[in-house]
């Protein structure tokens, strides 16, 4: 039997979708690593932010893709519980 992943869906998920209380971070690039309180990232960037939006927040603080010997870098920041959640899944942290 083969393993199920859901498709994405069209629409982006918001901050107020995420059920778990703490939202790990997690960049394969840099080695960054680190999780923030649902309700912390709420109050600071609102309940329809983005999680496409928070990645591009981290991104602009990653030292890999604003270093300018590396212009061509990309960012390698995900949030692992993203999947877990699609999967109904609990949380890993």
């Amino acid at each position: 039997m083969r393993r199920q992943i859901p498709l994405p869906e069209n629409k982006q998920d918001r901050l107020s979708e995420y059920p778990y209380e703490k939202v790990e971070v997690v960049c394969r690039k840099c080695g960054r690593t680190g999780s923030y309180g649902i309700t912390g990232l709420i109050r600071k960037h609102g309940p329809d932010f983005t999680f496409m939006e928070l990645r591009k927040v981290f991104e602009s603080t990653c030292t890999k893709t604003n270093d300018v010997t590396r212009l061509n870098e990309v960012c390698g920041v995900s949030f692992p519980d993203m999947v877990r959640w699609k999967l109904g899944r609990e949380p890993s942290i």
